[in-house]
């Protein structure tokens, strides 16, 4: 590539030449260097007019990838990056050597970010090749396509998932491949799948929840949902305006949003749910297992649940049965397979076949006896006294 520069050295034209000084190209703005067999040129106008465009030609000097994109970088691999607008934000994607787009970046589910108003033109590479736009983020630089250094490279491509990266408050994801899979704009990754599972990882932007591909890096369900839970039976619990529902892996909707309140799916398939202050339970498919009528209802465990009636406790089964005939007045879920309960300061022990057994009395109950038995010594002197002289008097 040679440049032809004007006496006043801000105009130039660039030129495509072979080892004996042909020309191979028309006149451009820019032409960049070679990389897997191509390199990006900058003409002066595209063929719709339009000024600064970039894209690529061959050694031939024939156009390969036409001047479409606002910027582009070297090839990599067989891959590189090009930036164009997409609405009222600037977007990236990753091009094959013969133009194909391998993927976008989905930089559209990012409303607040990579505005086309808010990018800083003095970072624009003044229509030339390397073209790159960069915005302030509370402050700080950032930019949409990221370039790393040897050794973070290096842990990138070793990397047994995708790279998770943080810079400035922000979080992106990168794949081995060094193709962004998240652009620098996530507030939050759940890095220790303490909400996510089965494949997906819970990501925030903002105020709401989202889920990326654990061994792809990709966003698979958008940012829609203000609260979710770790995934249980293949179901995803996420709240929205207020109500939990379930999804699938693919962010389809399995059990409508209707409940006030919901827990993991746990034994017995069977979860958890609230609907207008009342408790019940519900299967993966959504069907009511247990009436929506209990002040509360536990999660199942050895195939029993305890539930609150009138503010007293009983068991049920997987059908909803009530399996104890009594009514307790303390009581907990079932974690062994035995659980303790109280009546009347009285403990039971009661088993998953509901089956009970009294075990012990309370201390209350001690405390109780042992002040009766007190008072019992403390009269029966007066009364043996009282015999006595009874006695001596007839």
């Amino acid at each position: 590539m040679v440049k032809s520069i004007e006496k006043s050295g801000e105009k130039y034209s660039s030129y495509l030449v072979d080892k004996n000084g042909k020309k191979l190209t028309p006149a451009y703005r820019d032409i960049g260097k070679f990389s897997n067999g191509l390199a990006e040129f900058v003409p002066f106008e595209n063929h719709r007019g339009a000024i600064g465009m970039h894209g690529y030609l061959n050694k031939a000097g024939k156009i390969v990838i036409p001047p479409v994109y606002y910027g582009a970088g070297d090839f990599r691999d067989g891959i590189t990056y090009v930036i164009y607008p997409v609405g009222k934000q600037y977007g990236l994607s990753y091009l094959d050597t013969l133009g194909k787009e391998i993927y976008k970046v989905p930089v559209t589910l990012f409303t607040r970010d990579f505005l086309i108003a808010n990018a800083t033109e003095a970072y624009v590479a003044n229509h030339d090749c390397q073209e790159d736009f960069i915005w302030y983020v509370n402050g700080n630089l950032t930019t949409l396509c990221w370039n790393f250094g040897k050794y973070t490279e290096a842990d990138i491509k070793k990397a047994k998932e995708p790279f998770r990266f943080y810079y400035k408050g922000k979080f992106g994801i990168i794949d081995k491949n060094l193709i962004l899979r998240v652009p620098v704009a996530l507030d939050d990754i759940d890095l220790i799948y303490k909400h996510s599972g089965r494949g997906l990882a819970r990501v925030k932007y903002g105020d709401k929840f989202g889920y990326v591909s654990s061994k792809t890096g990709e966003i698979v369900i958008p940012f829609l949902y203000d609260d979710t839970q770790k995934p249980s039976l293949g179901r995803y619990w996420v709240k929205k305006d207020g109500k939990w529902g379930c999804i699938n892996k693919k962010g389809e909707t399995v059990i409508p949003f209707l409940y006030d309140y919901a827990g993991r799916f746990m034994d017995e398939n069977r979860a958890s749910v609230s609907l207008n202050g009342k408790f019940g339970h519900i299967d993966t498919t959504g069907k009511i297992t247990t009436p929506i009528i209990y002040q509360s209802a536990s999660y199942f465990k050895h195939g029993v649940a305890m539930i609150q009636l009138d503010n007293k406790y009983g068991y049920i089964d997987t059908s909803g049965k009530v399996i104890t005939k009594e009514w307790f007045s303390e009581a907990a879920p079932f974690r062994e397979d035995m659980v303790e309960t109280e009546r009347f300061g009285l403990f039971y022990e009661v088993l998953p076949n509901g089956s009970v057994k009294f075990k012990r009395i309370s201390g209350y109950w001690k405390g109780g006896l042992i002040l009766l038995g007190l008072v019992v010594l403390a009269i029966a002197p007066w009364r043996f006294v009282k015999r006595a002289r009874q006695k001596n008097k007839d």
